[in-house]
């Protein structure tokens, strides 16, 4: 159950599959039942596609189709590929009547319940924004009703409602950090472990590039270009540790101290030629292969020489580098700690702004 048989369009190979699992069938006393298996065809294999639904007796798959309760498909997820999520809180909400609730309810049911829905499908893609305005609004409209199941004036901008307790709100989770949190997680997979879904981004995708000069192209995965949209947040949480230095950024992202050296050295930042080269690049050679499009003089000589003074001790080696979560005391990534963080982020630049 629940698998795949990838290959490519040739008809001869078909055959040849078809004789495998007839094989398989005999050997193992297990029957494989063509009629509620599915073929996907793509490019030019659609041209023969009732000749390939011919030879396994199997119906021709519609698009997106459902794989462990993820929509797949080969093309970005619209907003009408979300409709069961929304579909859900409607069932939910039918069965529930406010007016029996007080808001403290409301509220257990809000963080228990709806907000719960979505976390699998958002714990894959990057939620549409048209979506995210639906499932707030349900939400909002359900916390809001009055006593005769008619909406009321908010007495509370759903942002303000949305902060930890702490700060003023009630603690009702943001779908939208909530999103970023968990794509983060994959991120975190990405640079630490290996795996097959590991090796087969890397190859397609990222190749001899680290995840941070990797840029979003029209005909990237719809699940990568929700990894590379949560990036930057992401990347602040944590450190590297060097190893090979190819998958970190010398400037901008942080593997010396607590911060990257653009901030530590913003006056040499500013008039670098390279400001997105590798550790790999810029420390395989004496002296540093870094370049400036002004001589350095004054101060930013003698920040220069801080700079090679701080990094003298780094030392390439071999093996890929691995990424440090800063927001943990065991330095594991936990949703969660990415989630305070932002949420308390968005809360200081909203009153810094204010």
């Amino acid at each position: 159950d629940d698998t795949f048989l990838f290959m490519d369009h040739n008809l001869e190979q078909a055959k040849n599959m078809k004789f495998l699992l007839n094989v398989f069938e005999q050997l193992s006393g297990l029957k494989i039942n063509f009629h509620i298996s599915e073929i996907f065809c793509y490019g030019e294999a659609k041209h023969h596609e009732q000749e390939y639904t011919e030879l396994f007796g199997c119906g021709l798959g519609p698009y997106p189709f459902r794989y462990l309760g993820i929509p797949m498909h080969h093309r970005k997820l619209h907003n009408a590929d979300w409709s069961v999520i929304e579909e859900r809180f409607k069932r939910k909400l039918s069965t529930w009547k406010a007016k029996h609730l007080s808001y403290g309810g409301r509220l257990v049911l809000l963080n228990l319940v709806l907000s719960s829905l979505p976390m699998f499908m958002m714990s894959f893609f990057e939620i549409p924004k048209g979506i995210l305005k639906r499932l707030d609004f349900y939400r909002s409209r359900f916390f809001w009703l009055d006593n005769n199941d008619k909406r009321k004036y908010s007495q509370a901008k759903w942002d303000i409602i949305c902060r930890p307790k702490d700060q003023g709100g009630l603690g009702i989770t943001n779908l939208w950090i909530q999103n970023k949190c968990l794509l983060s997680k994959w991120l975190f997979k990405l640079l630490n472990e290996e795996g097959t879904w590991q090796t087969l981004l890397r190859n397609k995708y990222l190749s001899s590039k680290c995840l941070s000069q990797v840029h979003i192209r029209p005909g990237d995965s719809h699940f990568l270009k929700g990894l590379l949209k949560v990036r930057e947040d992401f990347l602040g949480c944590g450190t590297f540790k060097i190893k090979d230095g190819s998958q970190t950024r010398f400037w901008e992202d942080t593997w010396v101290d607590t911060k990257p050296l653009k901030d530590q050295f913003p006056n040499l930042y500013n008039i670098v030629h390279y400001p997105h080269d590798t550790v790999a690049n810029v420390i395989h050679q004496t002296p540093l292969n870094v370049s400036f499009r002004r001589a350095l003089v004054g101060d930013k000589l003698i920040a220069w020489h801080n700079l090679v003074a701080k990094i003298s001790g780094q030392q390439l080696s071999n093996g890929r580098d691995t990424f440090t979560w800063n927001l943990h005391r065991h330095n594991h990534f936990i949703v969660q700690s990415m989630y305070e963080f932002l949420i308390n982020q968005c809360t200081l630049f909203r009153n810094k702004f204010i």
